[in-house]
Parts: C-alpha cells; sequence; structure tokens
C-alpha cells in the first residue's frame, strides 16, 4: 500500500472531473480507484472536494468491507463498489453519477437501446437497466445489495464488465467502470453522451433501425481482435 497517497490524491482529481465534466451537481456522485487486488481507496461521504487531502480518503479492504485507512468516512455507496471490485479483479476505477440525461433514462426504468455508431464505437449492446431492488434487499444492506444486483443484471444479460463499461440502475442513476485508473470517469462522461444523442433522436421518430453488422463493424474496428482504430 505504498501508493496509498499517490493513488488517494488521483482520486480525488478524478472526483473533481465529474463536477468539471457537469456529470454531478453539489456534491453528488463518487469515484474509486482500487490500490491492489485487496484495497481501494473512494470519495469521502459528503466531503467537499476542495478541502480533501491525500490522507483523508478512505481506503477499504475488498474482502471485509472495512475502512483500513484514512481519516474520512467512506461513501455511502461503497458496498456497491466493493461488489464490483470482488467480482471484477482487472476493474481500476468505478464512478456513480447522476448526469442528466443517463438519470432520465434510469428514471424512466429503460435501457439505452444501441442506434447509433457512436454508441457502437464504445458498446457492443444496449445500456442495460437494472431493476429496482426488493423491499427486503433494500432493508436487508440496500448498497450491498445494488452492488449484487449490477453482476446479476450483468450475467442475466451475457456481459460481462470489460466489454460493458457500466449500467444504469432503476430510478437511480448510472455505474461506470474501467480497467484504467482515469477510465470510468471517461465511460461516464460518453454514457451521458450516448444517453442524451439516444434521447434527442427518439424525439425524432426513429424510421429505419441501424443494421446490426455496421453497429458490430464500428466495434470491432475499435475493440476486436483485428482492431485498426488509433495508432498502435
Amino acid at each position: 500500500m505504498k501508493n496509498y497517497l499517490k493513488i488517494a490524491k488521483k482520486c480525488i482529481v478524478e472526483n473533481k472531473k465529474l463536477i468539471n465534466k457537469k456529470l454531478v451537481i453539489h456534491n453528488f456522485g463518487n469515484v474509486s480507484i482500487r490500490l491492489d487486488k485487496d484495497h481501494f481507496v473512494i470519495k469521502p461521504s459528503g466531503a467537499k472536494l476542495s478541502k480533501l487531502k491525500p490522507k483523508d480518503m478512505p481506503v477499504i479492504n475488498i474482502h471485509s468491507g472495512k475502512k483500513i485507512k484514512g481519516y474520512l468516512k467512506p461513501s455511502t455507496d461503497t458496498s456497491t463498489h466493493l461488489e464490483i471490485y470482488k467480482k471484477f479483479i482487472d476493474i481500476k476505477s468505478i464512478t456513480h453519477n447522476h448526469s442528466t440525461y443517463a438519470t432520465v433514462w434510469a428514471q424512466s426504468s429503460k435501457a439505452i437501446p444501441l442506434i447509433g455508431t457512436t454508441h457502437a464505437d464504445y458498446r457492443k449492446n444496449d445500456v442495460p437497466i437494472v431493476d429496482f431492488l426488493s423491499l427486503k434487499d433494500l432493508n436487508n444492506d440496500y448498497e450491498k445489495n445494488t452492488g449484487k444486483l449490477i453482476l446479476k443484471t450483468l450475467k442475466k444479460e451475457k456481459l460481462d464488465a470489460y466489454t460493458c463499461p457500466g449500467v444504469i440502475v432503476a430510478g437511480h442513476g448510472p455505474f461506470t467502470w474501467g480497467i484504467k485508473e482515469n477510465s470510468s470517469v471517461i465511460n461516464a462522461e460518453i454514457l451521458e453522451f450516448i444517453a442524451k444523442t439516444t434521447l434527442l433522436s427518439s424525439l425524432l421518430k426513429i424510421k429505419k433501425k441501424l443494421p446490426k453488422y455496421i453497429s458490430q463493424k464500428h466495434y470491432q474496428r475499435k475493440h476486436g481482435k483485428k482492431a485498426y482504430y488509433g495508432q498502435n
């Protein structure tokens, strides 16, 4: 855990990006970053980002769920992040936010359909909707069971977190993740753009659906085994 202060500082920066990119208002939302296979650092609950110092940032043990370092209390969404980190070892960061258009889709309890190549450049499928928790699961452990339901939804839809970098939770908002320390915020920004353009497109009453072979081409040329997008 020798990189704790470095990663904690990075986590503050990533949380500030949510405000700068207008993906949250006030102190809404949270970003976490994995420290190692057993720990992650997360935004403190309700803390003002302008006053945060690296030593304030809580470190959570992924196995016990307990805070082992940091002066402040962790986000109330910590248990949701924990369930995702526990399941997917290569995920390095997770973001939860309440961006306008993604939240509109969440509040409508609708998946975001894949209707254009902008969406297909980043995802193979619709953005899945995670259904409402049962009252029993809410009362037992709301945040933990939200994480479990996210994982259950991915399994049900036959998706994995590495090709589906986020979901929207019904009535709530988006959770995104990624394999780099900064990628969950990037994926939150992309998701918001997709949510906005899809909603606006639907207002025009789409008459002809994007052929699947075109959407798959766009995904594969960027993420497939024979991808040729970029300089690498």
